[in-house]
């Protein structure tokens, strides 16, 4: 089914184009739910929600491309998860950083690795790195208008981005030493 008759099937909602939606999207979405969710289960409910927001406000969707539509998605995605970690007020997270100094990484390591395996290091950051990690590196959300997403003041989520850059830069090199 193609993107057309998908979105004109959810104004009209049509409970068949719903299905064609979830299977052709599921996997993308699933991708940004991991990011701002704390276990592989919530992000399955955080996806199953926001397919139900999806559907009832399609009609809210402006536009007719394909990409618009994708990251009209993956923002509604972002949000359900950000509002459920929200509501489950979890304690703040100890990950036991030490105050290193950043070491430079040449970016030819970068090209070592796939997508798959680097994502696989973003997931595995403490859920707030996590999330302020892709809001300010991925989303490009400024520190002020992800204070103010997450709640917390834009200090916090500043010295969260350095860790998590931190710990990301520590596993590359971790990894970049096994390899080599």
């Amino acid at each position: 089914m193609d993107f057309i008759t998908i979105i004109s099937g959810l104004r009209n909602h049509q409970k068949n184009v719903f299905k064609e939606l979830v299977y052709q999207y599921s996997g993308k979405l699933m991708v940004v739910a991991k990011i701002y969710t704390r276990s592989p289960e919530d992000a399955q409910d955080v996806l199953q929600d926001s397919f139900i927001v999806i559907f009832q406000k399609a009609h809210d969707f402006v536009g007719s491309d394909e990409k618009a539509f994708v990251a009209w998605m993956k923002k509604i995605v972002m949000n359900t998860g950000i509002s459920r970690y929200q509501r489950k007020y979890y304690s703040h997270e100890n990950a036991n950083i030490e105050t290193t100094q950043e070491q430079a990484i040449h970016p030819a390591v970068y090209s070592q690795f796939s997508q798959s395996e680097i994502m696989k290091m973003v997931f595995s950051l403490p859920m707030g790195y996590r999330q302020v990690f892709a809001l300010y590196a991925i989303e490009g959300f400024s520190h002020k208008e992800i204070a103010e997403k997450l709640n917390i003041k834009e200090s916090s989520s500043r010295s969260q981005y350095v860790r998590a850059r931190q710990m990301l830069q520590k596993r590359i090199l971790e990894m970049t030493k096994i390899t080599a």
